[in-house]
């Protein structure tokens, strides 16, 4: 036998000693007779009509499983028991008061009975009712706590598998090796080669910035822009024509935003865009309002290209994902319209304020 089970043995003594003093003490004010052995007996065979109703229902519950017969089956089965109960209390009194049934087995005597019966009975089918509904409710609150910790489990694993995925693509590069030679070629070409040192300069910014880890996920909004310019720097001094209508606005607050989701959709500009016709300039608009980050971009489709990368959604699926996580599915806007010949994108998400800076 268990503590819990030892616990709820003890804490229904205690109920039916308190009960039966109540009722002795009631009765022993009200002048009546008390004979204590009579009493002790009566009150056991009470407390028997109480765990009885509760103890027979569930046993017809597993046996039966339609609830019109159940019900009409609980019912014989308590009027059963209401009835044997009040002709054992009959026999009690005819044993320990040494009276005779003709007394204590009267018509009248026998619906006293039944009718105190029927009190425990109904205090015995309210107390059965009462705890299996305590216990299906403790059951569903445990289901719905397993099914958040379930929920909430997953989101970290998911979590966890956007961090990993992140960690290898960064992991592929050398920082070191890269940074290195970056700096050994700015310092064999800036002098003879100003534009060219000044691209290899450009490159190991972006390439630092791209390799820098932030534990929470967030960047400064400032160093964000910052990589973007330098990006569109390095691919703007690859061209002979260049022409793209740019408005990155100048922000001073510190803001810090979701690293690498600006730079993923500027990358997808440039993979398949073009840049060289000035009939089909691209446009890059990202400023800030009420806290919150607007990004557009509109640039027009390589479509000629024999060796154009076919886009696999990756990039956009990892934003969703990503955006999603930090802020909920209605924490944000992202809106792409592509046709044939055109690739559009909208994104409004919130910022974070750096209060430390």
């Amino acid at each position: 036998m268990n503590k819990k089970t030892q616990k709820a043995i003890f804490q229904h003594l205690i109920f039916w000693i308190v009960y039966l003093l109540y009722e002795e003490v009631i009765a022993y004010f009200a002048g009546m007779k008390v004979e204590f052995l009579s009493t002790i007996v009566a009150f056991m065979i009470n407390a028997g009509i109480f765990y009885a109703i509760g103890a027979g229902y569930k046993f017809l519950k597993r046996r039966i499983n339609n609830k019109l017969l159940l019900v009409v089956a609980s019912f014989v089965v308590s009027v059963l028991i209401v009835v044997l109960a009040a002709y054992l209390k009959a026999f009690s009194l005819i044993i320990f008061q040494h009276g005779s049934f003709k007394i204590y087995g009267t018509p009248n005597r026998i619906l006293t009975f039944v009718m105190r019966n029927i009190y425990f009975a109904a205090m015995g089918a309210a107390y059965g009712f009462a705890r299996e509904v305590i216990l299906k409710e403790r059951e569903a609150a445990q289901h719905r706590l397993e099914k958040v910790q379930m929920l909430e489990q997953q989101q970290k694993l998911e979590k966890q598998a956007l961090q990993a995925e992140l960690n290898v693509i960064k992991s592929q590069i050398n920082p070191h090796f890269v940074f290195n030679t970056l700096g050994f070629l700015y310092a064999e070409t800036y002098k003879k080669l100003p534009e060219v040192g000044q691209s290899i300069i450009t490159l190991s910014n972006i390439m630092r910035y791209a390799l820098t880890k932030n534990e929470d996920g967030y960047s400064s909004l400032e160093s964000e822009l910052a990589y973007i310019k330098d990006f569109i720097k390095i691919h703007e001094s690859r061209s002979k024509a260049f022409f793209m209508n740019i408005n990155i606005e100048n922000v001073l607050t510190p803001y810090r935003v979701v690293s690498l989701i600006l730079i993923t959709l500027i990358e997808n500009m440039f993979k398949h865009g073009i840049f060289n016709q000035n009939t089909k300039e691209a446009v890059l608009n990202i400023t800030v309002e009420d806290g919150k980050l607007h990004f557009y971009s509109l640039n027009y489709k390589n479509n000629n290209s024999v060796n154009k990368v076919q886009s696999n959604g990756i990039g956009l699926n990892y934003i969703r994902e990503r955006l999603t996580d930090e802020y909920g599915r209605d924490g944000y806007e992202l809106l792409v319209t592509e046709t044939h010949n055109s690739y559009e994108c909208k994104l409004i998400m919130p910022l974070r304020y750096h209060e430390s800076n």
